[in-house]
């Protein structure tokens, strides 16, 4: 890793080892939809982002969805999480 990144500048890198579920439906709401019912049938993977693509679909002239989730599930003997997750301070009214 150290061969393939210049660690001389201000920032840190690191690695993650995270899983991809890819949800496909017939629409972006589909895709969306079952990305979320994924994550709702297992509310132990914390997600970290999502994508959305278009994709060819099974027959030539049609085309699906697929919502991208990345996701982490907690380390057995930590019982962290494996990857960074946003998070903000809610800015007082």
């Amino acid at each position: 890793m150290s061969a393939l990144v210049d660690r001389g500048g201000a920032s840190d890198v690191s690695v993650s080892a995270l899983t991809a579920l890819v949800c496909a439906g017939s629409t972006a709401a589909d895709a969306l939809q079952a990305a979320a019912d994924a994550l709702r049938q297992a509310p132990g993977l914390e997600p970290h982002g999502l994508s959305l693509a278009k994709m060819p679909g099974p027959v030539e002239g049609m085309w699906e969805w697929h919502a991208t989730v990345t996701v982490s599930s907690r380390d057995p003997e930590t019982g962290e999480y494996g990857g960074s997750t946003h998070h903000t301070d809610r800015r007082p009214r």
